[in-house]
């Protein structure tokens, strides 16, 4: 029974991460869309204008944002790349409580 708690324990939590970094990611991703389509057009272009297009997800887990320069926009990147982050950390979690769900429970 321990291990079955802990698996839900696991994939409710990483849920909520899932669910938690979404959140951050879709409300910065509008600010941050909005300042790089004003003061970088080229950088906007080339992430392209779906939130989830893997470029663009790959932009914020590998902080290119950095790249620009730009002090008006780390800080409001920085969220988005946090909330990306956990996006992946709460997957990764989910994935260990899947995993879990194969080990044979101990009596």
């Amino acid at each position: 029974m321990p291990l079955l708690a802990f698996r839900e324990f696991l994939l409710v939590g990483g849920l909520g991460m899932i669910i938690a970094g979404l959140t951050a990611y879709i409300m910065t991703w509008m600010l941050v869309a909005v300042h790089l389509r004003d003061h970088h057009p080229q950088e906007r272009q080339w992430l392209g204008g779906f939130l989830f297009s893997p470029r663009a997800f790959g932009w914020y887990l590998g902080r290119r944002y950095r790249r620009l320069d730009d002090p008006r926009l780390d800080p409001i990147a920085r969220m988005a790349s946090i909330g990306a982050w956990v996006i992946v950390s709460g997957a990764f979690v989910v994935l260990l409580s899947w995993v879990l769900a194969f080990l044979p429970e101990g009596r």
